[in-house]
């Protein structure tokens, strides 16, 4: 990651071209205007606390799945009364911290891709994530038809939902870690 053409490492972007106030005084001067270090600061700053939080939102996100399958193990086979929790359970977890993780995901994502340089790696990663974003969409839809099958009694459409919520659940994991690991490999 870079910043403006000047700055230590220098890139260019669309606002600092075309802002003179930007550039250094003249060739090889070496006073720069507080607005240009400024500019070079956070050119440098700025993408890295995007993939601390990038990172953070992924954590965020890994635990919330693993920890929906572990409440979702412990909760199953246990009676109606149980599957009613369970479903729940899930839903609100959902509503609260999985949905939001993996859309601020899919934030960050997107501002580190616009950055990034191309490579074939880079593009397998994003392709994980993308598939375990997608996916995991399904499975919310199927969380929330699971909790009103709960609530209406209708048990065998709630086995039905439940059992294909799981196997989707699973490939949303390990999209996740593929992206994760392949992520980790780049860096």
């Amino acid at each position: 990651m870079r910043g403006p053409q000047g700055c230590p490492g220098g890139r260019i972007t669309p606002a600092s071209f075309f802002d003179q106030s930007l550039v250094p005084l003249h060739a090889g001067s070496v006073a720069m205007s507080e607005k240009f270090k400024t500019v070079c600061a956070l050119s440098v700053t700025v993408p890295i606390m995007l993939l601390i939080l990038h990172l953070l939102f992924i954590g965020l996100w890994l635990g919330c799945v693993l920890t929906e399958a572990l409440f979702e193990r412990a909760l199953l086979g246990r009676g109606r009364a149980h599957e009613l929790l369970r479903a729940d359970l899930h839903k609100r977890v959902d509503v609260w911290i999985e949905i939001p993780a993996f859309v601020a995901v899919v934030v960050t994502g997107g501002m580190l891709f616009a950055q990034a340089a191309p490579s074939a790696w880079l593009n397998i990663k994003v392709a994980l994530g993308l598939l375990a974003v997608l996916i995991n969409g399904v499975c919310v839809g199927l969380v929330f038809a699971r909790a009103k099958a709960a609530h209406s009694g209708n048990w065998e459409r709630f086995d039905r939902l439940d059992h294909v919520q799981h196997k989707l659940g699973a490939v949303v994991l390990l999209a996740l870690l593929g992206a994760l690991g392949v992520g980790l490999a780049l860096k």
